[in-house]
């Protein structure tokens, strides 16, 4: 039987309780996901998950979060905070994205990355459910500013599987829109989201 600890490392930041992971493992059973792997044992980085084609993926990043009791924080448009749903997503680590001050934003995500111990913040990189060529490069500046690394997180509908794939660094200042071209082919190539079409 896989154990928390399989996939959770000691420097995790750690939320919830064996209720909250109960509730996890419903939602994870609802869609019918497991997880694979092992998050990388770092008390600060950035997470990518890819690719990120339907609102169900929300569903999956929650149970996630729930089953294995780890904080990950994430940005959300900031329309997505309304009620009875605000009060939940800033519980699970939510982050309000005001998308016409993404300098604001920035700027209080690297605040938040120096005053906390521990804190991992998850970004979609395609910025989107729809169809696209190339990925925002936010999150390896947000990285390389911040002096953390990047974690890759893969979702394959074929398996059902979310996995916790590898750990990299940010590139080079200059090097940002190459280095999420390389990350964009590779997820492209290993995985596969859940609806086809937005792939």
């Amino acid at each position: 039987m896989t154990k928390i600890s399989d996939h959770v490392p000691e420097n995790a930041p750690r939320i919830g309780n064996a209720f909250t992971r109960f509730i996890g493992r419903m939602l994870l059973r609802l869609v019918g996901y497991k997880v694979e792997g092992t998050f990388a044992n770092e008390p600060k980085m950035i997470l990518i998950a890819s690719p990120h084609t339907s609102n169900w993926d929300l569903i999956i990043a929650l149970g996630t979060i729930l089953s294995l009791g780890v904080r990950i924080n994430f940005m959300m448009k900031k329309e997505a905070f309304f009620f009875p749903f605000k009060g939940l997503f800033m519980a699970l680590g939510g982050v309000p994205l005001d998308r016409t001050s993404p300098k604001a934003t920035v700027k209080q995500t690297l605040s938040t990355f120096e005053e906390r111990d521990k804190f991992w913040l998850a970004i979609l990189p395609e910025g989107t459910r729809k169809p696209v060529t190339t990925w925002k490069v936010g999150f390896i500046r947000i990285a390389r500013n911040a002096g953390v690394p990047i974690f890759i997180m893969g979702l394959d509908n074929r398996t059902k599987t979310l996995h916790f794939d590898k750990l990299v660094e940010p590139s080079q200042k200059g090097k940002a829109i190459e280095q999420a071209e390389e990350l964009r082919l590779y997820c492209k190539e290993k995985y596969y989201g859940i609806n086809p079409k937005n792939n």
